[in-house]
C-alpha cells in the first residue's frame, strides 16, 4: 500500500507520467527523477532538429542540371555550374544553416572545378584541333594518322571526367536528401571555397 499522507511542505505531487517515476507515494522532490516533468526512455535530452535537406538537395542538383542540361541545349553549362550553388550559399534564409552551406560549398567546389575543367578541355581541343587541321593543309596527301591521337584522348578524358562529375553530383544529392554530410572527391571538386 502506497502512503496518503499529503506532501511536505514546499513539494508538489508528481504529475502523468512523471507519478510513475517517482518515490512512492506520489510526490517528487525538486531535483529528483520525474518531479514535474516525465521522464524514461523518449524523454530528456531533445534530439536535434532535422536538417534542411530540400536547399541542400537543391545545391547539387542546380550545380548537375545546370551542366548536363545548360551543355546540351547552349554548350555553356560547364561553365555554369556553379551559380546555382552559390546563390543558395548566400541566401539569407541559409547563411546560418550549418548543414545548408556544407552542401552548398560542396556543390560550389564542384561547379567551379567544371568551369576550370571545361575551359582548360576547350583550349586543348582547340589546339589539338588547329595543329590537327594545320597538319592537313600542308600539302600532303594523307597528314599523318598519329596527329588525331591527342585530340581524340582530350575528348576521351574529358567525356570520363563529365560522366564522373554527373556520378558524383548524383551521390550528392542523394546523401543531402537522406540528411548526411558528403565531400566530393579531390579531383571532381578542389576545395576553392571553405564553409
Amino acid at each position: 500500500m502506497h502512503d496518503v499522507r499529503p506532501p511536505p511542505a514546499g513539494i508538489r505531487p508528481a504529475r502523468g507520467l512523471a507519478a510513475a517515476h517517482s518515490p512512492p507515494g506520489g510526490y517528487g522532490y525538486p531535483g529528483a527523477p520525474g518531479y514535474g516533468y516525465p521522464t524514461g526512455p523518449g524523454y530528456g535530452v531533445q534530439p536535434p532538429p532535422s536538417p534542411s535537406t530540400s536547399p541542400a538537395m537543391w545545391a547539387h542538383l542546380g550545380a548537375l542540371l545546370t551542366i548536363t542540361a545548360g551543355s546540351m541545349l547552349c554548350g555553356l553549362g560547364g561553365f555554369l555550374g556553379w551559380i546555382g550553388p552559390l546563390s543558395l550559399r548566400g541566401n539569407a534564409r541559409h547563411k546560418h544553416d550549418p548543414y545548408v552551406r556544407h552542401h552548398a560549398t560542396q556543390a560550389l567546389n564542384f561547379g567551379l572545378t567544371q568551369a576550370i575543367v571545361a575551359a582548360l578541355g576547350l583550349v586543348l581541343y582547340l589546339g589539338s584541333a588547329v595543329i590537327f587541321a594545320a597538319a592537313d593543309d600542308s600539302g600532303r596527301s594523307d597528314p599523318p594518322p598519329g596527329l588525331a591521337v591527342p585530340l581524340l584522348t582530350i575528348m576521351v578524358m574529358m567525356a570520363a571526367y563529365a560522366v564522373t562529375g554527373m556520378v558524383c553530383a548524383i551521390i550528392g544529392t542523394v546523401k543531402a536528401t537522406k540528411g548526411e554530410l558528403w565531400h566530393y572527391p579531390r579531383l571532381i571538386a578542389w576545395p576553392m571555397s571553405k564553409v
